[in-house]
């Protein structure tokens, strides 16, 4: 046992008393302690926002005896450091003497002077036993045993109460509130030092004026102090092809993950000495991928060493060049990949730019990305303007390619499906089966005639669609691909639930829906489980259509924004029909707040659906009941919203599924699906070591062992309906 305030040993044994053991080795440590913690609850006034970090400071120091605190030039790791009570020394130009009497010490500026600085560490932490260290370093010491704090950005508020607080300074009478500089504050990405220095810029022009021109904390002023200054100094630290590395990633404009790191030549060992130098930050995404983003700053930079070395074009092409290798094998398929369209979503702010350099060009190429990310958006019910817009314009550009032109012309067919105008639809969708008949794609002419189907059923002939349906149908069927022939039996499922022909829609489920258990991804599996609950709905068995929708639920992912909302406006429609009304109006409105944060649109018939049962039960409460279960769903999250969703489910309970919370249901429901943990874990956002967690708790509530049994039991009990 060690002193919490020192670090020095404790003796063996129970305190003085004979209870607990003691924490300090004397009084004073005790005190210093206590004084500690009573600083951490009042920060001083240059550590505005910095509440947490101070507090988790505090309680490093108590297990590490040495503790870095990282970030970029004006993050505020001195300010951070400086609200300690310990001698802060300058460690950027000489070594200085650090006192004898202290027990703890805070090394500043060691990035100035890494080798001397560590091996400076190194010696006390040998000779003096007793003593601690907070190191301020832009980049890691590399001294065995030193525990990172990196620091970010502060907060939204937090950046506006430190710039408000920096203007007052200069002027107290200053009419100037926390909404007149959010914007502001988000260009400089709550960096302390970038705000004080924006300070004067919104005194003498105002925050609309200051931030006029303003794009990143590198346009600031001038001088010593100054971003750029910082950056330079970081770029001397860095290696020829590390610095090479850095500025090819300039090109791209968000947040991205190490396959795209390494398309532009920064492999592994380069990303981690970035992300060491706080050039680069980690952000863990909920899909369980580890993106990277360079400061808003450190881009503009890069970007202009970029241009100055004349490597821009080529950092572009290899982005292009991997993006059109990726999507082109892809375009003459029925539909895209599942995997492919959330890929291409989640980078979407790069394919964009890709295609702007591309179509800057003059090169055809920026159909493919162009088509893909439609095709993708459309796919996951996203951005119709945007995807309407980004094949208009691509469209001019491919005038000689046959093949590029009937895919484009198809994506926004899609596009204007989901916008209504079935009329304009229906003609570009000709124009594209006709260009498309000329070529050898027979999975595109199968989509296109499902495409025209859907459009001629909106726009009320029957007949016509019927006829494209049974084409695509056919298609399907001589391509012998049982994923892509579920899609279709279940397009064709769901046209005839809109027509009122209920006993051709069963007839269809009944072989598309097992063809989907077996060889449809998890996504599309609950796509068509979703019409069948609709086709239940509509003949008026709600224990079925209850079944099919918690069985959609228990497939997907409780965090999918674009399908979960489907599944749980579902049971809210068969809640309804039992007098549940309150919890049905929050689940509708919870899907509806969701999807609107996604800019995803339901499916025009499926609106009508919910809005019906939606009045329905606002109509059976009282108005101020009604209102506040609304305002309640909004607040909900969608895995919660999964919760109630199943825990309102009779069908839930009566098959035994309510051994399981929401989370265990869905591990199991992968492991059905053939996931292992590591997939799971990606899948989900959470540790492996959790999944292992869920898939202990799995077994020994059902009492079952192998994975395979555990597959076989949640087979059974999803099958039963």
């Amino acid at each position: 046992m060690l002193c919490l305030s020192c670090g020095a040993p404790l003796s063996p044994g129970p305190g003085k008393q004979g209870g607990r053991r003691p924490r300090y080795c004397s009084g004073a440590c005790r005190q210093r302690a206590y004084r500690r913690r009573v600083r951490t609850t009042r920060p001083g006034p240059g550590c505005i926002g910095r509440r947490v970090e101070l507090a988790t400071l505090r309680r490093l120091l108590t297990r590490h005896r040495l503790v870095t605190i990282t970030g970029p030039g004006g993050i505020g790791k001195t300010r951070l450091a400086a609200e300690l009570t310990a001698p802060v020394l300058d460690v950027s130009i000489v070594d200085p003497p650090v006192p004898p009497d202290a027990d703890l010490v805070v090394l500043d500026g060691c990035d100035h002077r890494p080798g001397a600085t560590s091996e400076l560490v190194r010696r006390l932490l040998g000779e003096r036993p007793e003593v601690r260290i907070v190191a301020t370093s832009r980049s890691l010491l590399g001294v065995e045993g030193e525990q990172v704090l990196p620091l970010r950005g502060l907060a939204s508020a937090d950046a506006a109460r430190l710039l408000l607080d920096r203007i007052r300074l200069l002027n107290p009478f200053f009419a100037v509130g926390p909404a007149d500089v959010t914007d502001l504050c988000r260009v400089l990405e709550g960096v302390p030092a970038a705000l004080e220095l924006a300070a004067p810029r919104v005194r003498l022009l105002g925050p609309a004026g200051a931030s006029e021109g303003l794009t990143t904390a590198l346009d600031l002023a001038p001088g010593e102090r100054s971003v750029r200054a910082d950056l330079e100094r970081d770029q001397r630290r860095l290696a020829p092809s590390e610095r090479a590395a850095w500025h090819r990633l300039a090109v791209l404009p968000g947040p991205f993950d190490a396959e795209l790191a390494a398309v532009l030549g920064a492999g592994p060992g380069v990303l981690d000495r970035l992300v060491t130098e706080s050039l680069l930050v980690p952000e863990p995404a909920a899909d369980g991928t580890t993106y990277l983003r360079l400061w808003a700053g450190g881009r503009a930079f890069a970007r202009e060493q970029l241009d100055a070395e004349g490597n821009t074009d080529a950092a572009f092409e290899a982005l292009a060049a991997h993006l059109v290798a990726q999507v082109e094998p892809h375009l003459p398929a029925f539909l895209l990949p599942e995997g492919l369209c959330r890929r291409l979503v989640a980078r979407a702010d790069h394919v964009l730019a890709a295609i702007g350099w591309l179509t800057a060009r003059g090169d055809a190429r920026l159909a493919v990305p162009a088509c893909g990310l439609a095709r993708a958006w459309l796919a996951l019910g996203r951005h119709l303007e945007e995807s309407e817009r980004l094949v208009r314009a691509a469209l001019p550009h491919v005038a000689d390619r046959p093949d590029l032109t009937a895919s484009l012309q198809a994506a926004l067919c899609k596009a204007l499906h989901r916008a209504g105008r079935f009329g304009e639809q229906l003609r570009i969708g000709a124009d594209a089966l006709a260009l498309e008949s000329t070529l050898d794609r027979p999975a595109r002419i199968a989509s296109l005639h499902d495409l025209l189907a859907a459009g001629h059923r909106a726009s009320g002939s029957p007949a016509q669609a019927d006829g494209h349906y049974r084409a695509a149908l056919s298609l399907a069927r001589e391509l012998g691909d049982p994923a892509v022939l579920s899609v279709l039996l279940n397009d064709l499922a769901w046209a005839a639930v809109e027509s009122g022909d209920l006993t051709e829609a069963q007839e269809l489920l009944g072989e598309g829906l097992p063809l989907a258990r077996a060889h449809a991804t998890p996504g599309r599996l609950a796509s068509v489980l979703h019409t069948a609950g609709t086709a239940a709905l509509a003949a008026g068995d709600h224990a079925t259509a209850e079944a099919r929708f918690v069985e959609a639920l228990l497939v997907t992912a409780p965090t999918d924004g674009l399908k979960v909302p489907y599944f749980t406006e579902g049971v809210a429609i068969v809640l309804t029909t039992r007098g549940d009304h309150e919890r049905a109006l929050g689940l509708f409105a919870c899907a509806d707040a969701v999807r609107r944060g996604l800019d995803a649109v339901a499916e025009p018939a499926w609106r009508h659906r919910v809005r019906s049962a939606a009045a329905t039960a606002a109509t059976a409460l009282d108005p101020r009941r009604a209102r506040a279960a609304t305002r309640a769903g909004t607040r909900v999250s969608l895995a919660a919203a999964v919760a109630h969703s199943l825990d309102a489910s009779e069908h839930f309970h009566a098959t035994g599924h309510d051994r399981l919370t929401p989370q265990e249901q869905t591990v199991a429901a992968l492991v059905t699906d053939g996931l292992t943990n590591q997939q799971i874990a990606r899948r989900l956002g959470i540790a492996p070591r959790t999944v292992a967690t869920h898939l202990e708790r799995i077994r020994a509530k059902l009492g079952v062992r192998p994975r395979s049994a555990l597959a076989a039991w949640f087979t059974r009990t999803t099958a039963d309906g």
